[in-house]
Protein backbone atom coordinates (compact mmCIF):
# COMPACT_ATOMS: atom_id res chain seq x y z
CA UNK A 1 0.00 0.00 0.00
CA UNK A 2 1.26 3.42 -0.61
CA UNK A 3 -0.02 6.25 1.06
CA UNK A 4 1.04 10.27 0.82
CA UNK A 5 1.15 12.65 3.68
CA UNK A 6 0.43 15.94 2.92
CA UNK A 7 1.71 18.46 4.72
CA UNK A 8 3.70 21.25 2.93
CA UNK A 9 2.47 23.86 5.43
CA UNK A 10 4.63 22.49 8.67
CA UNK A 11 7.21 24.63 9.40
CA UNK A 12 7.13 26.02 13.07
CA UNK A 13 5.81 25.28 16.68
CA UNK A 14 3.13 22.64 17.25
CA UNK A 15 2.19 21.48 13.33
CA UNK A 16 6.06 20.75 13.07
CA UNK A 17 6.49 18.41 15.84
CA UNK A 18 2.43 16.52 15.33
CA UNK A 19 4.76 15.99 11.49
CA UNK A 20 8.31 15.03 12.84
CA UNK A 21 6.43 12.94 15.50
CA UNK A 22 3.92 10.99 13.05
CA UNK A 23 7.12 10.21 10.76
CA UNK A 24 9.13 9.28 13.49
CA UNK A 25 6.32 6.47 14.64
CA UNK A 26 5.97 5.22 11.24
CA UNK A 27 9.75 4.90 10.67
CA UNK A 28 9.59 2.61 13.92
CA UNK A 29 6.70 0.82 13.51
CA UNK A 30 5.04 0.31 10.01
CA UNK A 31 7.54 -2.31 7.83
CA UNK A 32 5.35 -2.83 5.86
CA UNK A 33 3.76 -0.13 3.17
CA UNK A 34 5.24 2.29 1.31
CA UNK A 35 5.44 6.49 2.79
CA UNK A 36 5.62 9.06 0.89
CA UNK A 37 5.75 12.41 2.50
CA UNK A 38 4.85 16.03 0.65
CA UNK A 39 6.74 18.96 3.23
CA UNK A 40 8.08 22.59 2.84
CA UNK A 41 11.55 22.08 3.85
CA UNK A 42 14.54 19.28 4.93
CA UNK A 43 12.92 18.68 8.09
CA UNK A 44 12.90 14.31 7.35
CA UNK A 45 15.23 11.53 6.30
CA UNK A 46 14.63 9.47 3.89
CA UNK A 47 14.93 5.47 4.53
CA UNK A 48 14.24 2.49 2.23
CA UNK A 49 10.11 2.65 2.87
CA UNK A 50 9.63 6.46 3.34
CA UNK A 51 10.21 8.63 0.48
CA UNK A 52 10.35 12.54 1.14
CA UNK A 53 9.67 15.45 -1.57
CA UNK A 54 9.99 18.72 -0.77
CA UNK A 55 8.21 21.36 -2.05
CA UNK A 56 9.50 24.42 -0.74
CA UNK A 57 8.08 26.42 -3.87
CA UNK A 58 4.64 26.17 -2.98
CA UNK A 59 5.67 27.73 0.87
CA UNK A 60 7.38 30.63 -0.96
CA UNK A 61 4.48 32.99 -0.73
CA UNK A 62 0.60 32.87 -0.40
CA UNK A 63 0.39 32.71 -4.32
CA UNK A 64 2.11 29.81 -4.78
CA UNK A 65 0.05 28.25 -1.62
CA UNK A 66 -2.71 29.11 -3.37
CA UNK A 67 -2.23 28.20 -6.81
CA UNK A 68 -0.90 24.46 -5.38
CA UNK A 69 -3.74 24.33 -3.19
CA UNK A 70 -6.51 25.39 -5.75
CA UNK A 71 -5.48 23.90 -8.98
CA UNK A 72 -2.59 21.83 -9.23
CA UNK A 73 -2.42 20.36 -5.72
CA UNK A 74 -4.44 17.40 -6.41
CA UNK A 75 -2.68 16.68 -9.70
CA UNK A 76 0.65 16.28 -8.40
CA UNK A 77 -0.67 14.22 -5.60
CA UNK A 78 -3.05 11.76 -8.14
CA UNK A 79 0.56 11.39 -10.07
CA UNK A 80 2.12 9.96 -6.88
CA UNK A 81 0.28 7.37 -7.54
CA UNK A 82 -1.39 6.60 -3.61
CA UNK A 83 -3.89 4.27 -2.07
CA UNK A 84 -4.78 6.52 0.42
CA UNK A 85 -3.78 10.07 1.14
CA UNK A 86 -3.55 11.21 4.54
CA UNK A 87 -3.35 15.66 5.05
CA UNK A 88 -1.89 16.69 8.40
CA UNK A 89 -2.41 20.21 7.53
CA UNK A 90 -6.12 20.90 8.11
CA UNK A 91 -6.97 21.32 4.22
CA UNK A 92 -7.27 19.21 1.21
CA UNK A 93 -6.32 20.16 -2.15
CA UNK A 94 -9.06 21.04 -4.40
CA UNK A 95 -10.79 18.45 -7.19
CA UNK A 96 -10.65 14.50 -6.48
CA UNK A 97 -7.87 12.60 -6.80
CA UNK A 98 -8.34 9.04 -8.63
CA UNK A 99 -6.50 6.25 -9.69
CA UNK A 100 -5.67 4.76 -13.34
CA UNK A 101 -9.20 3.46 -13.49
CA UNK A 102 -10.69 6.63 -12.20
CA UNK A 103 -11.84 5.36 -9.15
CA UNK A 104 -11.54 7.97 -6.33
CA UNK A 105 -8.34 8.05 -3.93
CA UNK A 106 -9.98 8.22 0.11
CA UNK A 107 -8.83 11.11 1.71
CA UNK A 108 -8.31 11.39 5.59
CA UNK A 109 -8.24 14.64 7.17
CA UNK A 110 -6.17 15.70 10.33
CA UNK A 111 -7.60 18.67 11.82
CA UNK A 112 -5.58 20.55 14.71
CA UNK A 113 -6.27 24.67 13.81
CA UNK A 114 -9.07 25.59 16.25
CA UNK A 115 -9.47 29.42 15.60
CA UNK A 116 -12.38 28.84 12.69
CA UNK A 117 -14.14 26.45 14.97
CA UNK A 118 -13.99 28.58 18.81
CA UNK A 119 -16.93 30.66 19.40
CA UNK A 120 -14.90 32.56 22.11
CA UNK A 121 -12.94 35.19 20.02
CA UNK A 122 -13.64 37.03 16.92
CA UNK A 123 -10.80 38.50 15.22
CA UNK A 124 -10.52 41.39 13.45
CA UNK A 125 -8.96 42.23 10.13
CA UNK A 126 -8.97 46.17 11.09
CA UNK A 127 -6.46 45.58 14.05
CA UNK A 128 -3.08 44.99 13.17
CA UNK A 129 -2.03 42.32 15.67
CA UNK A 130 -5.13 40.24 14.99
CA UNK A 131 -5.43 40.76 11.30
CA UNK A 132 -2.89 36.91 10.95
CA UNK A 133 -5.62 35.17 13.09
CA UNK A 134 -8.44 36.44 11.59
CA UNK A 135 -6.85 35.17 8.19
CA UNK A 136 -7.01 31.55 9.76
CA UNK A 137 -10.24 32.07 11.50
CA UNK A 138 -12.00 32.92 8.74
CA UNK A 139 -10.23 32.82 5.08
CA UNK A 140 -8.43 29.31 5.96
CA UNK A 141 -11.10 28.90 8.02
CA UNK A 142 -13.44 28.45 5.29
CA UNK A 143 -11.22 26.14 3.34
CA UNK A 144 -11.20 23.81 6.25
CA UNK A 145 -14.81 23.82 6.37
CA UNK A 146 -14.72 22.43 2.70
CA UNK A 147 -12.20 20.24 3.54
CA UNK A 148 -14.23 18.61 6.43
CA UNK A 149 -16.92 18.27 4.30
CA UNK A 150 -14.90 16.60 1.24
CA UNK A 151 -12.69 14.04 3.30
CA UNK A 152 -13.78 10.58 3.73
CA UNK A 153 -12.88 10.54 7.37
CA UNK A 154 -11.44 13.73 9.30
CA UNK A 155 -9.68 13.23 12.91
CA UNK A 156 -9.27 15.71 15.46
CA UNK A 157 -8.03 15.70 18.79
CA UNK A 158 -10.56 15.94 21.18
CA UNK A 159 -14.37 16.03 21.81
CA UNK A 160 -14.68 19.87 21.65
CA UNK A 161 -13.42 19.98 18.20
CA UNK A 162 -15.14 16.65 17.02
CA UNK A 163 -18.56 18.76 18.23
CA UNK A 164 -17.38 22.07 17.06
CA UNK A 165 -16.91 21.00 13.55
CA UNK A 166 -19.87 18.56 13.30
CA UNK A 167 -21.96 21.20 14.11
CA UNK A 168 -20.18 23.89 11.63
CA UNK A 169 -20.07 21.96 8.44
CA UNK A 170 -23.45 19.68 9.41
CA UNK A 171 -20.82 16.10 8.97
CA UNK A 172 -22.16 13.32 10.50
CA UNK A 173 -20.22 12.85 14.19
CA UNK A 174 -20.07 9.26 13.02
CA UNK A 175 -17.22 11.09 9.96
CA UNK A 176 -15.48 12.89 12.62
CA UNK A 177 -13.12 10.84 15.25
CA UNK A 178 -11.47 12.21 18.23
CA UNK A 179 -8.06 10.86 18.93
CA UNK A 180 -6.49 11.95 21.78
CA UNK A 181 -2.86 12.84 21.68
CA UNK A 182 -0.18 11.15 23.26
CA UNK A 183 1.49 13.07 26.22
CA UNK A 184 4.90 12.13 27.84
CA UNK A 185 4.71 9.55 30.64
CA UNK A 186 5.88 12.45 33.52
CA UNK A 187 5.87 9.79 36.55
CA UNK A 188 9.87 10.12 36.79
CA UNK A 189 9.70 13.67 37.25
CA UNK A 190 6.99 13.99 39.65
CA UNK A 191 8.53 15.07 42.80
CA UNK A 192 6.06 15.45 45.79
CA UNK A 193 6.46 18.12 49.03
CA UNK A 194 8.20 20.48 46.77
CA UNK A 195 5.79 22.47 46.09
CA UNK A 196 6.11 26.95 47.36
CA UNK A 197 2.35 28.60 46.91
CA UNK A 198 4.01 31.83 46.03
CA UNK A 199 5.36 30.49 42.09
CA UNK A 200 3.67 30.48 39.41
CA UNK A 201 4.15 29.57 35.89
CA UNK A 202 3.08 29.78 32.28
CA UNK A 203 5.00 27.71 29.68
CA UNK A 204 4.00 28.90 26.04
CA UNK A 205 4.64 30.64 22.90
CA UNK A 206 4.40 33.48 21.61
CA UNK A 207 0.93 33.75 20.31
CA UNK A 208 -1.70 36.44 21.05
CA UNK A 209 -4.73 34.12 22.44
CA UNK A 210 -2.20 32.68 25.00
CA UNK A 211 -3.23 35.82 26.84
CA UNK A 212 -0.34 36.43 28.58
CA UNK A 213 -1.86 40.08 29.79
CA UNK A 214 -4.45 38.56 31.75
CA UNK A 215 -1.64 37.15 34.11
CA UNK A 216 -0.26 40.84 33.87
CA UNK A 217 -2.91 42.63 34.80
CA UNK A 218 -4.17 39.74 38.01
CA UNK A 219 -0.55 40.60 39.20
CA UNK A 220 -1.30 44.19 39.03
CA UNK A 221 -4.52 43.93 41.13
CA UNK A 222 -2.77 41.79 44.00
CA UNK A 223 0.51 44.72 43.92
CA UNK A 224 -2.46 47.72 43.81
CA UNK A 225 -3.99 45.19 47.28
CA UNK A 226 -0.27 44.90 48.75
CA UNK A 227 0.34 41.35 48.15
CA UNK A 228 4.34 41.42 46.78
CA UNK A 229 5.56 38.52 47.55
CA UNK A 230 5.28 36.03 44.40
CA UNK A 231 7.00 35.21 41.74
CA UNK A 232 5.54 34.47 37.75
CA UNK A 233 7.72 32.78 35.39
CA UNK A 234 6.77 33.03 31.36
CA UNK A 235 8.50 31.08 28.62
CA UNK A 236 8.90 34.54 26.81
CA UNK A 237 11.58 36.91 26.45
CA UNK A 238 8.99 39.75 27.04
CA UNK A 239 5.38 41.04 26.40
CA UNK A 240 6.73 42.59 23.21
CA UNK A 241 6.71 38.84 21.92
CA UNK A 242 3.17 38.83 21.67
CA UNK A 243 1.50 42.35 21.74
CA UNK A 244 2.43 46.08 21.20
CA UNK A 245 0.20 46.86 23.89
CA UNK A 246 1.60 47.90 27.22
CA UNK A 247 -0.05 47.32 30.61
CA UNK A 248 1.37 48.08 34.21
CA UNK A 249 4.04 45.82 34.52
CA UNK A 250 4.42 44.83 38.26
CA UNK A 251 8.20 44.05 37.25
CA UNK A 252 9.72 42.57 40.14
CA UNK A 253 6.71 39.49 39.99
CA UNK A 254 7.42 38.84 36.57
CA UNK A 255 10.23 36.63 35.37
CA UNK A 256 10.96 36.51 31.59
CA UNK A 257 12.80 33.60 31.20
CA UNK A 258 12.62 32.72 27.04
CA UNK A 259 12.55 29.12 25.87
CA UNK A 260 13.54 26.92 28.28
CA UNK A 261 14.52 22.76 28.23
CA UNK A 262 11.69 20.43 29.10
CA UNK A 263 13.30 19.44 32.13
CA UNK A 264 13.17 22.96 33.28
CA UNK A 265 9.69 23.23 32.64
CA UNK A 266 8.40 19.71 34.41
CA UNK A 267 11.11 21.20 37.92
CA UNK A 268 8.64 24.22 37.53
CA UNK A 269 4.98 21.75 37.40
CA UNK A 270 6.54 20.28 40.76
CA UNK A 271 7.17 23.55 42.49
CA UNK A 272 4.62 26.12 41.50
CA UNK A 273 1.12 26.71 39.78
CA UNK A 274 0.46 26.52 36.23
CA UNK A 275 -1.69 28.95 35.14
CA UNK A 276 -3.47 28.70 31.80
CA UNK A 277 -5.34 31.87 30.49
CA UNK A 278 -5.04 30.70 26.70
CA UNK A 279 -8.54 30.76 25.44
CA UNK A 280 -8.07 29.02 22.19
CA UNK A 281 -6.34 25.35 21.97
CA UNK A 282 -7.11 22.30 19.99
CA UNK A 283 -6.05 19.79 23.47
CA UNK A 284 -3.74 22.13 25.69
CA UNK A 285 -0.33 19.92 25.97
CA UNK A 286 0.78 21.66 29.47
CA UNK A 287 -2.43 21.02 31.09
CA UNK A 288 -2.15 17.26 30.21
CA UNK A 289 1.23 17.13 31.32
CA UNK A 290 0.90 19.26 34.37
CA UNK A 291 -1.97 16.80 35.93
CA UNK A 292 0.18 14.21 35.93
CA UNK A 293 2.80 16.10 38.12
CA UNK A 294 -0.68 16.70 40.57
CA UNK A 295 0.35 20.46 39.87
CA UNK A 296 -1.83 23.40 40.87
CA UNK A 297 -3.71 24.28 38.08
CA UNK A 298 -5.93 27.80 37.58
CA UNK A 299 -6.90 27.37 33.90
CA UNK A 300 -9.27 29.34 31.47
CA UNK A 301 -12.77 28.63 31.71
CA UNK A 302 -12.86 26.82 27.95
CA UNK A 303 -13.59 23.65 26.98
CA UNK A 304 -10.35 22.16 26.00
CA UNK A 305 -9.40 23.11 29.48
CA UNK A 306 -12.92 21.94 31.23
CA UNK A 307 -12.41 18.48 28.47
CA UNK A 308 -8.33 17.62 29.54
CA UNK A 309 -8.97 18.22 33.62
CA UNK A 310 -12.18 16.82 33.86
CA UNK A 311 -12.12 14.86 37.04
CA UNK A 312 -9.12 16.53 38.63
CA UNK A 313 -9.21 18.14 42.03
CA UNK A 314 -6.59 20.26 41.80
CA UNK A 315 -7.96 22.42 38.88
CA UNK A 316 -9.44 25.76 39.19
CA UNK A 317 -11.11 27.84 36.66
CA UNK A 318 -11.60 31.53 35.46
CA UNK A 319 -12.96 33.61 32.92
CA UNK A 320 -10.02 34.14 30.49
CA UNK A 321 -11.43 38.02 30.16
CA UNK A 322 -11.74 38.64 34.01
CA UNK A 323 -8.06 39.17 35.56
CA UNK A 324 -10.00 39.85 38.48
CA UNK A 325 -11.14 36.63 39.15
CA UNK A 326 -7.29 34.80 38.29
CA UNK A 327 -6.25 37.66 40.74
CA UNK A 328 -8.46 36.29 43.34
CA UNK A 329 -7.51 32.61 42.72
CA UNK A 330 -3.77 33.36 43.30
CA UNK A 331 -4.60 35.18 46.09
CA UNK A 332 -5.82 32.51 47.72
CA UNK A 333 -3.55 30.35 46.19
CA UNK A 334 -0.92 32.51 47.81
CA UNK A 335 -2.50 32.52 51.50
CA UNK A 336 -3.10 29.08 51.16
CA UNK A 337 -6.64 28.79 50.81
CA UNK A 338 -6.13 26.61 48.12
CA UNK A 339 -3.80 23.97 48.76
CA UNK A 340 -2.57 21.09 46.37
CA UNK A 341 -4.64 17.94 47.40
CA UNK A 342 -2.21 14.95 47.77
CA UNK A 343 -2.36 11.43 46.31
CA UNK A 344 -3.81 11.91 42.87
CA UNK A 345 -3.39 9.29 40.76
CA UNK A 346 -0.91 10.51 37.34
CA UNK A 347 -2.76 10.49 34.00
CA UNK A 348 -5.61 12.64 32.46
CA UNK A 349 -6.94 9.93 29.97
CA UNK A 350 -6.98 5.67 29.87
CA UNK A 351 -5.92 5.16 26.56
CA UNK A 352 -5.74 1.57 25.24
CA UNK A 353 -4.03 2.54 22.07
CA UNK A 354 -1.17 5.36 21.38
CA UNK A 355 -2.36 7.92 18.95
CA UNK A 356 -0.78 7.11 15.68
CA UNK A 357 -1.61 3.98 16.63
CA UNK A 358 -5.39 4.63 15.55
CA UNK A 359 -4.43 6.73 13.05
CA UNK A 360 -2.55 4.12 11.35
CA UNK A 361 -5.98 1.92 11.26
CA UNK A 362 -7.81 4.47 9.84
CA UNK A 363 -5.22 5.25 6.99
CA UNK A 364 -5.01 1.08 6.65
CA UNK A 365 -8.58 0.55 6.39
CA UNK A 366 -9.37 3.27 3.77
CA UNK A 367 -6.34 2.49 1.63
CA UNK A 368 -7.72 -0.86 0.74
CA UNK A 369 -11.07 -0.07 0.08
Amino acid sequence: MRIVVNDIAASKTGALSILKDFYAYIRDHDREHEWIFLIGGPFLEETQRIHIIIRDDVKSGWKNRLKFEFLTGSRFIESLKPDVVFSMQNTLTCGKIRDVRGRKIPQVLYVHQPLGFQKTKRFSFLKQEEREYAVYQYLIGAMIDASVKKADKVIVQTEWMRDAAAEKTRRAKSDIVNILPDVEDLSGFRREGAFRNNEFFFPSGEILYKNHECILKAAAILNRKGITDFKVRFTLKGLADVTKRTYDDPCHNIEWMGRIDREHVFSYYNTGTLIFPSYIETFGVPLAEARQMNTLILASDCPFCREVLKGYENAYYFNPFCEEELALLMEKVIRGEITVCPGHEAGSHEKKEDSYGQILKILFEYGQR
